[in-house]
């Protein structure tokens, strides 16, 4: 599955920017717990300013974006109404909140917002659903898969080896997080029931389907 992409305007100038997500190396076979490897700028997520002449500029080492694990996807919203965009990237793994710091830069805040949510995930949404007035966060997953757990698939011999269907693998539990409006979240995904339907999660779509007012969320899902 290929990457995110998002538009926004981080710096406040006026000019949509550009982020891109990457993923990482993966070994064939992959050692037993590793994961797949970031550290090579060719798989680095990537910050691209909008010089307003047509060009961009990669600031992604300034801006602190880079990364660290298989990038999936990407959801821009202001979790903590500062007046700037936030980024959120989902990734097999520990997924990373990013929030702006209003000078160029971003810091990690994922492990004090408790959003790191792990597993396999791949899109994500920001939607205050409980209309307090602050953004809360639904995340999408795929499959109950690792490495450790995956099945061979192919022949076994040398560059044969494929990944198998995902009918293959149990569907991975949806997440809600709650924005408690102090810079953390509060995982009500069973609360709320968003946990209790297993799905093979793709893609997120937020409207008020039936005109109550109340936001609905609707998830795209891979074969079950």
């Amino acid at each position: 599955m290929c990457g995110g992409v998002a538009m926004l305007d981080y710096d406040g100038d006026g000019w949509l920017d550009l982020f891109f997500v990457n993923g990482a190396a993966i070994e064939d076979s992959m050692p037993a717990g590793k994961m797949p490897d970031k550290s090579d700028p060719r798989y680095w997520n990537r910050l691209y300013h909008n010089n307003r002449d047509g060009t961009f500029t990669d600031v992604t080492q300034t801006a602190g974006v880079r990364g660290h694990s298989y990038g999936m996807g990407v959801a821009v919203g202001d979790f903590d109404n500062d007046g700037r965009p936030d980024l959120y990237v989902t990734n097999f793994g520990r997924n990373i909140l990013y929030h702006n710091n209003g000078d160029g830069t971003f810091t990690d805040v994922t492990d004090k917002a408790g959003v790191a949510a792990g597993g396999w995930s791949t899109s994500a949404c920001w939607v205050d659903y409980d209309r307090d007035g602050r953004l809360d966060l639904i995340v999408a997953r795929y499959l109950d898969w690792s490495f450790e757990k995956n099945i061979w698939c192919g022949a076994r011999k040398p560059g044969y080896r494929a990944y198998c269907h995902p009918d293959q693998f149990p569907a991975a539990s949806h997440l809600l997080f709650h924005n408690n409006g102090d810079g953390t979240f509060t995982d009500v995904s069973k609360k709320s029931r968003i946990g209790l339907s297993p799905g093979k999660g793709l893609g997120i779509a937020i409207n008020d389907f039936d005109l109550d007012g109340w936001p609905d969320i609707l998830i795209a899902n891979d074969s079950f």
